[in-house]
């Protein structure tokens, strides 16, 4: 998708509505996730979500001047295509979600880098970079999530002594 070629009315249309699908999402998700630990991270990204689209409506409320509504059916089609890709069920496998949630916070990141380099109002360039900024420490969380649960652990132990040398 082309950013550059929207209207700032489009682009924060369009994060209000990924904003709330993400929640969703990740609501879902934990709902599918049995680890108590990981049940917590995963519905504090979709407190995220919610605290994201209050921002964002924040920046529709100021720059457009009116309340937003008649937003898109759906948000950015990237990040709707990487969370809708797997029907969720009791039957699908962890890391597979944890795949599309990480590919969906990995555009995020990059539509509101995006999103910062065509406002021309400052505190709204601003506030797309540091949600920019958040979304890449949700990728990174849930890459490391990933990584834990896969049993990817090698970088914990590097400098340890071996487990068959004790």
């Amino acid at each position: 998708m082309e950013i550059e070629k929207l209207t700032i009315e489009d682009v924060l249309g369009m994060a209000v509505r990924t904003e709330i699908q993400g929640r969703k999402f990740y609501l879902e998700l934990s709902e599918k996730v049995t680890n108590p630990e990981v049940k917590k991270k995963i519905v504090s990204l979709a407190d995220d979500e919610k605290r994201h689209e209050r921002i964002v409506c924040d920046f529709y409320r100021r720059i457009l001047e009116k309340e937003p509504q008649d937003l898109p059916e759906k948000g950015v089609p990237d990040i709707v295509k990487a969370i809708s890709s797997m029907n969720l069920t009791e039957r699908t496998d962890l890391l597979k979600l944890l795949d599309m949630a990480i590919e969906a916070e990995l555009l995020s990141a990059k539509f509101y880098a995006r999103g910062a380099r065509i406002t021309e109002d400052s505190k709204t360039r601003r506030a797309f970079e540091e949600l920019a900024v958040e979304e890449d420490g949700h990728y990174n969380m849930l890459m490391a999530e990933k990584s834990a649960l896969s049993g990817d652990l090698y970088w914990f132990s590097m400098g340890d002594t071996g487990i068959m040398e004790e």
